[in-house]
């Protein structure tokens, strides 16, 4: 969750001024201040790659100019103004203008559709040749590595705990894939953020402790929902093991499951085992392809709890935070954010989309 004051929150569940901002940026520089538009929304989505996407309408035509240039950056915010008069704004991301249209004849905005977080970028930014990792430095260093030759000058945040070191591999075309899958192997995840740093950090966890509530009460934000139990994508067995290159196999797979009795997953009861399995050329230690199998067995056994709500937009939440749902019949549930909208428009709601291994709560450290 982005921070915010503790005033924040609480204005949210009030009747409050909503205030939307859209800037463009080339190079770092501002060239368009708050421009005027007339609808849009940032997406949230979950998942690797892009994680988040931007749609809008900009409603001044004259501006097709000033962004028609390539470089330039979007970056939307949306917070609130309080009665004293001061304004508390949360950036929504930073995003490549990377296609725009506009009607010929007079009348209509200029249209942004699913314009890309930086993590374009990295996409884009191929190898054009076999690209040697630097065998004794660290993963969560090779990942930053990596992304920043694909978007140099990023600020940096890397939290993940992981010391493992790469060791030799080479990278054959896909930067961007090679990150993930680095990221991956140490039970982390890497992407770019509401302000557009680089993230390093370790998976998100369902035992974090709650960032929001989403309630049914006086004066909850909850406006409507539905829990959704589907057993269909869920395992609850990963066997992680080696990618060997030379048909010996440089350590046995690793085997996690889940072994809790109270668990709805649990592999001793009617649920079964139902095995994943997963492999990478950057897992090459037991120990990584332990650290790697426990947060997949996290999310994978996560899916079959799902909740979908329509609520009053929180701009500040994120994919990966846990929030606590409590519905009209008094039921609260545990989840962690998949994947969310934030519309850039003083009215709208937000879509929410979570799982839960736990729904029930008790959940236990490190899941």
């Amino acid at each position: 969750m982005y921070p915010v004051s503790p005033v924040f929150g609480q204005a949210l569940r009030e009747s409050h001024a909503v205030v939307v901002r859209v800037d463009a940026y080339l190079g770092g520089t501002l060239i368009a201040g708050d421009m005027p538009i007339s609808g849009g929304s940032v997406s949230v989505a979950g998942g690797t790659g892009v994680r988040r996407t931007l749609d809008l309408t900009i409603a001044d035509r004259s501006l097709w100019g000033t962004l028609d240039v390539i470089g330039v950056e979007l970056r939307p915010y949306r917070g609130i103004r309080y009665p004293s008069g001061d304004v508390e704004l949360v950036p929504l991301g930073v995003f490549s203008l990377d296609q725009q249209s506009i009607a010929v004849e007079p009348g209509g905005g200029i249209q942004v559709r699913s314009a890309p977080d930086r993590w374009a970028r990295v996409q884009r930014a191929q190898f054009e040749q076999p690209t040697p990792a630097i065998p004794t430095a660290t993963i969560a260093s090779e990942i930053q590595r990596l992304v920043t030759g694909a978007v140099p000058g990023v600020t940096v945040v890397s939290t993940a705990t992981s010391t493992a070191k790469a060791g030799p591999l080479v990278w054959e075309q896909d930067r961007a894939q090679a990150a993930v899958d680095l990221a991956t192997s140490i039970g982390a995840e890497v992407y770019f953020d509401q302000a557009g740093n680089l993230v390093i950090r370790d998976a998100p966890l369902l035992s974090q402790t709650p960032v929001w509530t989403v309630d049914a009460s006086a004066s909850g934000v909850l406006l409507s929902g539905e829990r959704i139990r589907d057993r269909s994508r869920t395992y609850n067995v990963v066997v992680a093991y080696p990618s060997s290159l030379t048909g010996s196999a440089p350590y046995a797979p690793v085997i996690v499951a889940d072994t809790d009795p109270l668990s709805r997953t649990y592999v001793g009861g009617p649920f079964g085992r139902v095995p994943y399995r997963y492999t990478s050329p950057a897992m090459t230690t037991q120990a990584q392809a332990q650290q790697a199998a426990r947060p997949l067995l996290n999310r994978l056994k996560a899916i079959n709890a799902q909740l979908n709500v329509t609520a009053v937009v929180n701009p500040a939440l994120d994919r990966g935070d846990v929030i606590t749902a409590l519905t009209p019949d008094g039921t609260s549930e545990l989840h962690l954010i998949d994947s969310l909208t934030i519309p850039l428009e003083v009215g709208g709601t937000q879509q929410i989309t979570a799982r839960s291994s736990r729904p029930e709560g008790d959940v236990p450290a490190g899941e």
